[in-house]
């Protein structure tokens, strides 16, 4: 796992940035039991691609089909310490960097606040989309280990710089994981889609 890599397609610049993040998530050393790393990883990408949004048209192409990701990305715009995490994990070319994107990452934590964040990477609406952003960006081989030693990552190379809003990569080939399984959806969490959402559009994202 080299988060510091030279991409050569979109979906490496996203997964690339997807592991800088994920990695300084781990940096914070935020106490989450209830949230699998495979959740984690789901919520990198959506960041991620969160992140790049306007910038990076072939990324975003690859996000369309996750109907869900519009109702996510309306949360994270909300927070404002996000942007300054995402930011610092982004332009992070060595570990002590991605150090920095850690404390970026517990004021997220702390802004947001621990039963929020618990609830919403644990809510059946996102273990729909963890499941279909793990079905197309499967999370890297040893994540597990990654993120229990994040500073044990590959340092960048000499004269590789890696630009603002980017991630720089060869394709990681990744153990395939099973997604996780759907669960149904709450009446609560019917009713907040059907407030917000037509109604095909609410069938679309329920269908998954």
């Amino acid at each position: 796992m080299n988060p510091f890599r030279a991409t050569t397609s979109d979906k490496d610049r996203l997964t690339a940035l997807a592991e800088r993040l994920i990695l300084s998530m781990a940096s914070a050393q935020v106490d989450l039991p209830a949230v699998r790393p495979e959740s984690l990883w789901a919520l990198a990408i959506a960041v991620g691609g969160w992140w790049l949004k306007g910038n990076a048209p072939g990324i975003e192409e690859e996000l369309r089909p996750f109907l869900a990701l519009p109702l996510l990305y309306g949360q994270l715009n909300g927070i404002q310490s996000m942007p300054n995490f995402a930011a610092a994990a982004s332009n992070a070319t060595n570990a002590s960097q991605l150090a920095r994107g850690g404390q970026r990452f517990a004021e997220v934590v702390k802004e947001l606040g621990m039963p929020k964040l618990r609830a919403a990477l644990t809510s059946d609406i996102f273990a729909r989309l963890q499941a279909q952003i793990l079905e197309k960006f499967p999370p890297p081989s040893g994540l597990a280990e990654a993120i229990a030693t994040p500073s044990a990552v590959a340092p960048v190379a000499s004269g590789v710089a890696v630009p603002s809003h980017s991630a720089v990569g060869v394709p990681v080939r990744p153990n395939k994981a099973a997604p996780p399984t759907k669960p149904a959806v709450s009446e609560t969490t019917l009713a907040y889609l059907r407030e917000h959402y037509e109604e095909d559009v609410v069938r679309q994202i329920l269908k998954g």
